[in-house]
């Protein structure tokens, strides 16, 4: 029988967009209102790359009734249910071990500026899936919100969030204090993830897009013409702030220096990828017209050992049959359950080619590429 580890689940919650309703609403005065939250979610980084004067009012990007607060599709996912009925589903689909984001307040930390409100945030936010999951851990293992800007506050909230059982934390990819996160002063993070047996997690919300002026395309938000293109150029640009990561934890020598380290990728996208690490084998040759390759394994090698990365069928991942057959190293499952872009049969959303792919190759999707993840940290997640 097939262990299946499903690698990015969720948790919603009634409040989530509206924060003053919830368990943080300590925290309501420190963020936004909720439809500036909203915009900043889906669109902040295009509306931030924008001049402040040709920015949209967030009012007019959701086209909502008057009165209402949050689009109706999201209405809908937001409802606070049982771990008891998510690992009954989870037996009923065939699931054994699910990592578990929280929802997107758990992105939202960046727009707290305090130092100290921000650092207790964080905390809170984790707080909420740990209280809700108290119990469950052992088959729902929630991933932890870690804020890169204290590295001995990350740390140690890495450990505390472990001791809970959590086994995956989640950053954002861009520089902090000046420095990328490949500097040797992020190594503390990289090595306490291995020790703690925890795996580092670039989910859509935490991989800002870069625009620049090329956001500043004269934008006319009195055009209701204009809300749709808009908010797809915003979510256009997630996997590249994720390929500069990578890039900068292999050519910075981060995976040579901790070997045993997995990067997991969720909701990026994954056509990308082919694409990707053949650019890598090639850089990375021996020898060539940038010098001789100084590392003990291909560039290639390297994104096969480290990285992992989940297809999103449901989002319009178009290839992920052959992507599981050509990186089966890599290419891991996910359910996104219960988010629109997944599925409540997410195996079965991957017949009938799944089944007629090798037997080994469909195992290590399933489950056995992130098995091998854990257990070479020396902490399995299934025993």
């Amino acid at each position: 029988m097939c262990q299946v580890i499903d690698v990015d689940s969720h948790w919603t919650f009634a409040w989530e967009f509206e924060p003053s309703k919830g368990p943080l609403a300590k925290f309501a005065d420190d963020l936004p209102r909720t439809q500036d939250l909203l915009a900043w979610f889906f669109a902040g980084d295009l509306i931030e790359a924008l001049p402040e004067q040709a920015r949209p009012d967030p009012s007019c990007l959701f086209g909502l009734p008057a009165g209402e607060e949050i689009p109706e599709h999201w209405r809908k996912l937001q409802q606070t249910g049982k771990p008891a009925d998510r690992i009954e589903w989870m037996d009923r689909v065939g699931i054994e071990f699910s990592l578990v984001n929280p929802g997107g307040y758990g992105s939202t930390f960046p727009l707290i500026r305090d130092p100290d409100k921000r650092a207790e945030f964080v905390r809170a936010n984790n707080d909420v899936l740990l209280e809700v999951l108290d119990g469950y851990t052992d088959r729902c293992s929630p991933i932890s919100v870690i804020d890169l800007v204290d590295l001995d506050a990350a740390i140690a909230e890495m450990t505390r969030m472990r001791g809970f059982g959590s086994r995956a934390f989640s950053i954002r990819t861009e520089p902090v204090g000046g420095l990328s996160l490949c500097h040797p002063h992020f190594d503390p993070v990289w090595s306490a993830a291995v020790d703690l047996g925890m795996v580092v997690n670039l989910h859509v919300g935490n991989v800002p897009g870069w625009f620049g002026d090329w956001a500043n395309l004269g934008w006319d938000f009195g055009n209701a013409d204009s809300i749709g293109p808009f908010l797809r150029m915003a979510n256009t640009q997630r996997h590249h702030s994720a390929e500069q990561f990578l890039n900068a934890m292999l050519y910075g020598g981060a995976f040579v220096r901790h070997p045993k380290l997995t990067i997991l990728m969720s909701e990026i996208w994954a056509g990308w990828l082919p694409n990707f690490v053949r650019q890598t084998e090639v850089f990375c040759a021996k020898r060539g017209p940038w010098g001789d390759w100084p590392f003990a394994l291909s560039g290639g090698d390297y994104l096969r050992r480290h990285v992992r990365l989940t297809p999103l069928p449901g989002l319009g991942d178009w290839n992920t049959l052959d992507l599981i057959r050509d990186y089966p190293e890599m290419v891991v499952f996910s359910s996104d359950y219960p988010h629109t872009e997944g599925n409540a049969d997410p195996i079965e959303l991957y017949q009938p080619g799944l089944g007629e792919l090798d037997e080994p190759v469909r195992k290590a999707f399933l489950g056995g590429t992130m098995a091998d993840c854990y257990a070479r940290m020396g902490d399995p997640v299934i025993h």
